[in-house]
């Protein structure tokens, strides 16, 4: 296991634009650590006038935007609290990985990978979860479905050790830190400013400690049920029973299991359910059955019509899925480059990204693969109205994603954001936003010059060690914003200053110009059937687009 690449690929969350990396952070980190030198001020930062009281910093939270309105909170943590953290799993990934091993019924036990856009490989919807639904149904009766109420929120930090260790043990060693479980929360609880609840949505660490926590949840269920049919995803347990008294009685005992850990179910999602039922969504099939094959573009953009007039009108009655998002995956391979097909298709892309604002970056992807494979128009006055409704509409919802979506289409598609955008990202208090409005400025991008009198004013050697780190960083690095006082506060602070000395960034200018081919290999449908609400708490498991 490679800490590089834990770093490189497990850091971000995957939903935010592909201008945020890690990829020269998780290189400097990895080669220090090949020679074991990474410096104490990183491995051990430490309060000013302190020399053993640890540094803990606040998540840099990003709203992101859901389908049906919903809503689901990112976290980002402290670059070097988060490389602390990756390196105590990474260190000890031997007796992790064997501890997560030991759950027959997990489907997502995160496994290493050097291929791919992540440091781990989990999909929360297998390929083939219709024949491992249909192989666990297949004498059972009645179907037990649940999932854990908030689950990524509500997880104590505290019971990291009592899953890794038992509750017994770690409750009567609780200072003793050679166990390994008692370190990795001192790090969580560091990366979140000392709070013992909750893991951020978004780094890949999260996915390996909650599947930490729930294989200790499943040994438990197994001693009472050695034969249990079923299986759990993430946090989404199907269990099958012969009959309905069965099935409420282990309901029971989950619950009883699940509160020894401080977990608990979700009601409104919990039921028991007679079978045989479907082994998939079935409103996906009319996707997957639609024909392409025509060959005038007047068949294909019949087809076109038809087929997004379908997505439209299927995706109210599935607010639980990203039906537009699906539909547009679906399709990603197919040949719409004719002038007169593309034209229309560009508008229906344009009503997708408007209808459900979560669909922006498949969108996104649509419209830079056809601009740059096939050299095609990009009709830039609709798609500057189109992101200024983006814009001016979810900036009095408080919508971080959509506004820094609709920023780095703008960079991406060279796009002008207009004097009343600009007016209103200026008073955006977002951590994401500010970046990205700062470089379509630098670019010229933006009809009026931006107000920088709040960003600025975050420029502090305290913000480093705050929510806005990233802008207060950044902005040093490229020479954005100057330093409050006159003093480089980056300079002064002997974590931060060692990234910049060795020309670590954490927001790419260069992205803009990175091959399509390497956009496309990001680009995945997997969870956007059943991408639900009640996910909220989960990790998302599409793979980054952008």
């Amino acid at each position: 296991m490679s800490l590089t690449r834990f770093l490189t690929h497990g850091y971000f969350p995957y939903e935010l634009p592909q201008c945020f990396s890690s990829s020269s952070y998780g290189q400097l980190i990895g080669n220090l650590n090949s020679t074991s030198a990474i410096p104490n001020s990183l491995l051990k930062p430490t309060v000013p006038g302190s020399s053993n009281r640890f540094r803990t910093a606040p998540l840099l939270k990003h709203n992101l935007a859901r389908v049906n309105r919903f809503r689901r909170i990112l976290g980002v943590p402290n670059p070097i609290l988060y490389m602390n953290l990756c390196k105590e799993i990474t260190d000890n990934w031997e007796e992790i990985n064997s501890f997560i091993k030991g759950s027959s019924l997990s489907y997502t036990q995160p496994a290493f990978t050097n291929n791919g856009n992540r440091a781990f490989n989990y999909n929360s919807l297998p390929s083939n979860l219709p024949q491992i639904r249909a192989h666990h149904r297949s004498n059972g009766k009645y179907l037990l479905v649940t999932d854990i109420q908030q689950f990524y929120p509500s997880i104590y930090t505290h019971s990291l050790p009592w899953a890794l260790h038992t509750k017994d043990v770690a409750k009567s060693q609780r200072t003793n830190y050679q166990l390994t479980g008692n370190r990795l929360d001192r790090c969580v609880r560091n990366m979140q400013d000392s709070q013992t609840m909750g893991l951020p949505l978004g780094p890949d660490s999260s996915r390996i400690l909650s599947e930490m926590l729930l294989t200790a949840v499943d040994m438990e269920l197994l001693k009472e049920y050695p034969d249990l049919k079923g299986f759990r995803r993430i946090d989404d347990y199907e269990l099958t029973f012969r009959t309905r008294s069965e099935a409420e009685t282990a309901l029971g005992i989950l619950q009883g299991i699940l509160s020894e850990f401080e977990l608990s179910l979700n009601e409104s999602k919990t039921q028991i359910l007679e079978l045989p039922l479907p082994l998939e969504e079935t409103w996906t099939f009319t996707f997957k059955n639609f024909n392409f094959e025509a060959r005038s573009p007047l068949s294909i953009i019949q087809n076109l019509t038809s087929y997004f007039g379908l997505a439209f009108d299927l995706a109210p009655k599935h607010p639980q899925s990203s039906v537009i998002g699906y539909a547009i995956s679906r399709i990603k391979n197919e040949d719409f480059s004719n002038r007169l097909v593309w034209k229309v298709y560009q508008n229906l892309l344009i009503q997708s990204m408007i209808a459900e604002p979560g669909a922006i970056r498949y969108v996104l992807f649509e419209l830079q693969k056809y601009k740059k494979k096939f050299s095609l128009r990009i009709d830039q006055d609709k798609i500057q109205d189109a992101l200024e409704q983006m814009i001016q509409s979810h900036y009095a919802l408080g919508h971080g994603s959509e506004i820094a979506w609709s920023i780095w289409a703008t960079i991406i598609l060279n796009v002008q954001l207009s004097e009343l955008s600009c007016n209103i990202i200026s008073q955006i208090n977002e951590p994401l936003v500010p970046l990205l409005a700062l470089h379509a400025e630098s670019l010229g991008l933006t009809k009026i010059a931006l107000d920088h009198t709040h960003w600025s004013s975050l420029m502090t050697e305290e913000e480093l060690w705050g929510n806005n780190w990233l802008l207060c960083y950044e902005a040093n690095v490229k020479n954005w914003l100057p330093s409050v006082g006159n003093v480089d506060h980056v300079n002064n602070d002997p974590a931060f200053s060692f990234l910049k000395e060795n020309n670590v960034v954490f927001y790419n200018l260069n992205a803009i110009s990175i091959a399509h081919s390497q956009w496309e290999s990001r680009f995945s449908i997997s969870d956007l059937v059943g991408y639900t609400s009640s996910d909220e708490e989960n990790m998302g498991e599409m793979n980054s687009d952008f």
